[in-house]
């Protein structure tokens, strides 16, 4: 009873907030799905909203090569639907705890990289808000910057990826990142994007000739709070919005 009441709580706070009643459809499925007892690993899903995953079951696609930061359930999901995936994490033992599942289960197709936070001298005077920046608002990932762990995507060609997901640290700078990476006709998957940092800073994908948007918000499974994913759909490439990325060859 006291998951019904906090899940009934926070959706009155989302519909008013967001003036939706469309997450209701979906009280029973969560109901259900936070009584099993199971994980985002045990279930081999993204740990996003409902609508979020039903996304990935229609575009995700065997030919799809796949770059996320931030590794779980989505790892496990992408490795199954997709060509390729490389997978950036900065929690060594999320990562171990990872690489012996993917390693128990046969898979081959996945790539996962542990690149931690590294500790800088001039914390205090970089912002969380600034993409140039490096560095994350979590708490416990204070006085670390994560350029390397962003910077991992430039080890790949411009516009390699099919798909790239942020769902890690340090997200608006892995957003930036991301851009030049991501193929025509590609998707960039933002998760929480209610946080309005993580978008705000990227002014190039409010440009619709060159993104097609859709947002899918309501709650997410085995947990009370509800969020919105948001993916932008690479139309075509705009050098001048990007001046920092290469001019697609």
């Amino acid at each position: 009873m006291k998951d019904l009441l906090l899940y009934v709580r926070f959706a009155m706070d989302y519909a008013l907030k967001n003036k939706t009643l469309s997450h209701i459809k979906y009280l029973h499925q969560w109901y259900k799905d936070k009584k099993s007892g199971d994980t985002t690993l045990s279930r081999r899903l993204p740990w996003m909203t409902y609508d979020a995953i039903d996304f990935f079951s229609r575009n995700c696609d065997r030919w799809m090569h796949v770059f996320e930061w931030g590794s779980g359930g989505s790892t496990l999901y992408f490795a199954s639907h997709c060509k390729e995936v490389v997978t950036i994490e900065h929690d060594p033992e999320w990562c171990g705890v990872l690489r012996e599942k993917i390693q128990e289960s046969g898979i081959k197709n996945v790539t996962l990289k542990e690149i931690t936070g590294k500790r800088i001298d001039n914390f205090n005077e970089k912002d969380y808000r600034n993409p140039d920046d490096f560095v994350s608002k979590d708490a416990k990932s204070a006085g670390l910057s994560f350029e390397e762990y962003v910077k991992a995507i430039d080890a790949y060609p411009d516009e390699y990826f099919s798909m790239v997901l942020v769902d890690g640290r340090a997200r608006n700078s892995c957003i930036k990142r991301a851009i030049p990476h991501i193929a025509i006709g590609g998707f960039l998957i933002v998760d929480n994007a209610d946080r309005e940092y993580y978008l705000d800073p990227i002014p190039e994908l409010r440009d619709r000739s060159c993104w097609q948007k859709y947002e899918y918000q309501g709650p997410v499974f085995f947990q009370h709070a509800f969020s919105k994913t948001s993916v932008f759909r690479k139309l075509h490439f705009n050098s001048k919005r990007n001046p920092t990325a290469s001019s697609p060859g």
